[in-house]
C-alpha cells in the first residue's frame, strides 16, 4: 500500500479512538448511582473549602522554662512532684509559655490566698474564672449548661419534679454524697485553704471559692488540659455510667462504641478547635456529636444540650421537647457519617417510639408511683422508692437505647 493511503488511515483510526473516548466521558457510568455521583462532589466540595487551622503552637527550646514566679514552681515541683510536672511539661499551656503562677497565682487580698514556700500567695483551687481570662467564648457558654449547673440543679429541683423523691435524702447533708459527679461547694478554712471537708472536689458543677461554678479539669485533665483527653468517651464515663446514669455503657455496648474501640477508625482526636470532625474520625464518640465542631457550620460547644431536641433523661421527656434547631444542629452532625435520608429516618422513627412509650408506659406509672409515694411512710416508703427507682432507670435507658443504642432495651 502506498506510504500516503497508510498515513491516511492511521490518522482517521485515531480521530475515531479519540472521538469514541470522548463521547465515552460525557456518558454516566450505569452502575454509579446519580445521588452518589452528586455526594461524591458535594464531598470534593467540603475538602476545598476545609478552613485551615488559624493557631500554630510554638515549641520553645525548653518548655520547663518559662519566666515569672512559675519558674519557682518550676524547679521545685520538677523533683517533688515529677508527676504533675510531666503532665504540665507535656501541655498545651507548656507551650504557649503558661505556667503555674498564670493559673495558680494569687493577690494576698484574695480570700483563698496564701503564702507558699515563704514566697508568693497563691490559691488552690483554679475556677473556670480563672481559666475565662484566657477563654473567654469558652466559658461563657458553658456557665449556663447542665454540666455548670449540675450542683444547683440539685440544690434547686422542686417537689414537683418526678426525681425529687430520689434527691430528696440527700439535701440535708448538701448532696455531700453526691459531689464527685455534681459537686458540691468547696469551703475556706482560718488557713485560708479549701476544708479537709470540700476538698478535693472534682464534681461537674462544684461551686468555688470565687463564686463560679463549674470544673474545666473535671474533662479536660488538672494539669495537662488536653482537649484529646475531653474528646474521648472515658472522659464522660467518669460519670455517666451505672445504672442511674446508663448513657455510658449504652454508648460503649452500640456500633458507635464498636466503632470507638476499633483503633484505626481514631486518626487524631487533637486537632485544634472545631476542626475535629468525621473527616478525621470515622468512630463517633460523646464529644464527637455533642460537642465538637463536626458538621458544616457547626462550631465547638461546651453545652451538649444545644443539639438536643429531647431530655431524654427527664421521665417526662416529652414536655420538654426543644424543637427546630437542636435536632438540625444535630442531624449535622448525624450526616457527617449518614445519608441524610437515613438520618432522617431514623430520627423520626425514635420520636414516634418515643411519644408511644411515654404515654403508654411513663406516664401511668408516674400518676401510680405519685399516689404510694403520698400515701406510705417509713419503711413501706423506702420500699416504693426503691422499685421507683429502678422504673426511673429502666425507663431512662429504654429512651436513650431509642437514639443511641439498640431500641426496646431497659437495662442497659
Amino acid at each position: 500500500m502506498h506510504r500516503s493511503v497508510k498515513i491516511y488511515l492511521l490518522s482517521a483510526a485515531l480521530v475515531f479512538i479519540m472521538s469514541v473516548s470522548a463521547w465515552s466521558a460525557t456518558v454516566k457510568d450505569p452502575q454509579i448511582p446519580e445521588a452518589a455521583l452528586k455526594a461524591a462532589a458535594a464531598a470534593k466540595a467540603r475538602a476545598v473549602k476545609k478552613p485551615v487551622a488559624d493557631v500554630k503552637p510554638q515549641e520553645p527550646r525548653d518548655r520547663a522554662k518559662i519566666a515569672d514566679k512559675s519558674d519557682y514552681c518550676i524547679d521545685c515541683h520538677r523533683t517533688k512532684t515529677p508527676g504533675i510536672f510531666e503532665e504540665w511539661v507535656l501541655s498545651g499551656h507548656a507551650r504557649l509559655g503558661i505556667g503555674c503562677n498564670d493559673c495558680h497565682g494569687a493577690y494576698q487580698s484574695d480570700k483563698d490566698s496564701f503564702l507558699h514556700s515563704g514566697r508568693f500567695y497563691i490559691r488552690t483551687v483554679v475556677s473556670p474564672a480563672r481559666c475565662g481570662r484566657c477563654h473567654k467564648q469558652t466559658i461563657r457558654g458553658f456557665g449556663n449548661t447542665a454540666h455548670a449547673k449540675a450542683l444547683t440543679n440539685l440544690e434547686g429541683m422542686k417537689s414537683d419534679d418526678p426525681r425529687y423523691p430520689l434527691i430528696e435524702p440527700y439535701k440535708k447533708s448538701g448532696f455531700s454524697e453526691c459531689r464527685a459527679c455534681h459537686g458540691s461547694r468547696i469551703e475556706i478554712g482560718k488557713d485560708r485553704r479549701p476544708t479537709a471537708a470540700t476538698w478535693p472536689n472534682s464534681g461537674a458543677g462544684r461551686i468555688n471559692p470565687d463564686k463560679s461554678p463549674g470544673n474545666c479539669a473535671m474533662c479536660h485533665g488538672r494539669h495537662r488540659f488536653s482537649a484529646a483527653s475531653a474528646r474521648q468517651p472515658e472522659a464522660c464515663l467518669n460519670c455517666h455510667d451505672g445504672r442511674m446514669y446508663p448513657e455510658g455503657e449504652i454508648y460503649a455496648r452500640s456500633l458507635h462504641g464498636l466503632a470507638y474501640r476499633d483503633k484505626s477508625s481514631r486518626h487524631n482526636l487533637k486537632r485544634p478547635y472545631f476542626y475535629c470532625d468525621a473527616t478525621e474520625n470515622t468512630a463517633p464518640t460523646c464529644a464527637l456529636c455533642h460537642l465538637n465542631g463536626a458538621g458544616l457550620g457547626l462550631l465547638t460547644r461546651h453545652d451538649p444540650a444545644w443539639r438536643l431536641s429531647h431530655n431524654l433523661a427527664h421521665p417526662e421527656a416529652l414536655s420538654r421537647e426543644a424543637k427546630g434547631e437542636p435536632r438540625t444542629r444535630m442531624r449535622a452532625v448525624c450526616e457527617q457519617c449518614h445519608a441524610a435520608a437515613v438520618a432522617k429516618r431514623f430520627l423520626a422513627a425514635a420520636d414516634a417510639e418515643l411519644e408511644r412509650y411515654q404515654e403508654a408506659v411513663v406516664e401511668p406509672e408516674l400518676a401510680r408511683f405519685k399516689k404510694l409515694l403520698k400515701k406510705k411512710k417509713g419503711k413501706q416508703r423506702q420500699v416504693v422508692l426503691t422499685d421507683y427507682a429502678d422504673f426511673l432507670a429502666r425507663t431512662k435507658a429504654y429512651r436513650l437505647n431509642l437514639y443511641m443504642g439498640h431500641p426496646g432495651r431497659t437495662e442497659r
